[in-house]
C-alpha cells in the first residue's frame, strides 16, 4: 500500500501539469466526486494519466478514464487504493475494454463476493494478502498478529476453492480482485 505522503504527493501532483481539460479534469488526472481536500480519507477516487505533452492530453485523459475504473473506495467493503496510477496497471489496463458491469462475473469473481458475504473481513484481508510482500506486512496492514491472518486466510481459502499462499493462487487472486472493481465500475464513455 502506498503510504500517506506518497498518495498527498500524487495527489497535489496531479493539479500542477497541464490545462484543466474539463471540470473535474486536470491534466490527465480523472476525479470521481467532489473536488480533492488533501486528506485521503473521505477524497474522491482517482484516475491519474500519464504526463504528457499538450497535444497528447486527449490520450492521458482516456488512460485516467480507465485508471478511475481500478480505484475503490478504500473500505472494508471495497478495499484498494482511492487513486491509481495508469502507467502502474500495466497489462490490467486491457481488461477495462472487455469487463464491465454489463458483463457476466468469471467464476472467481463470484467465489470473492460470496466470502465477502459469509465473512464481512475477507476483501479487506484478501486484499491486504494480494498487495503485500508478505503475510507479516499484511497482518501488519490489517493490525492483526500473524497467526489471526493465518487462520482467517485458512477459512478465506476454504470459502473461495483455491490456495491464496501460493504464486499461482495469489496471481488468481489478485486477478479476480480487480476483475470484481471493473465489473462494479461504469466503462469509461
Amino acid at each position: 500500500m502506498a503510504d500517506a505522503t506518497h498518495e498527498r504527493a500524487a495527489h497535489e501532483g496531479a493539479g500542477r501539469e497541464g490545462a484543466v481539460r474539463e471540470a473535474g479534469v486536470r491534466e490527465g488526472a480523472v476525479r470521481e466526486g467532489a473536488p480533492y481536500g488533501g486528506a485521503s480519507e473521505g477524497a474522491p477516487r482517482t484516475g491519474i494519466g500519464p504526463a504528457v505533452p499538450p497535444l497528447d492530453l486527449p490520450h492521458s485523459y482516456a488512460q485516467a478514464r480507465i485508471a478511475l475504473r481500478f480505484t475503490a473506495e478504500g473500505t472494508a467493503a471495497d478495499p484498494g487504493h482511492r487513486w491509481v496510477r495508469a502507467e502502474e496497471l500495466g497489462g490490467l489496463s486491457v481488461l477495462a475494454a472487455a469487463v464491465g458491469p454489463r458483463t457476466a462475473p468469471v467464476p472467481d469473481v463470484l467465489a470473492l463476493r460470496r466470502a465477502h458475504a459469509a465473512a464481512p473481513w475477507a476483501l479487506l484481508t484478501l486484499h491486504a494478502v494480494a498487495s503485500h510482500a508478505s503475510l507479516r506486512t499484511a497482518s501488519a496492514a490489517l493490525n492483526v498478529h500473524h497467526s489471526t491472518l493465518q487462520e482467517r486466510l485458512a477459512h478465506a481459502e476454504r470459502l473461495l476453492g483455491w490456495n491464496v499462499r501460493e504464486p499461482a493462487g495469489r496471481l488468481r487472486l489478485q486477478l479476480a480482485l480487480a476483475l470484481d472493481r471493473l465489473h462494479r465500475s461504469p466503462a469509461s464513455t
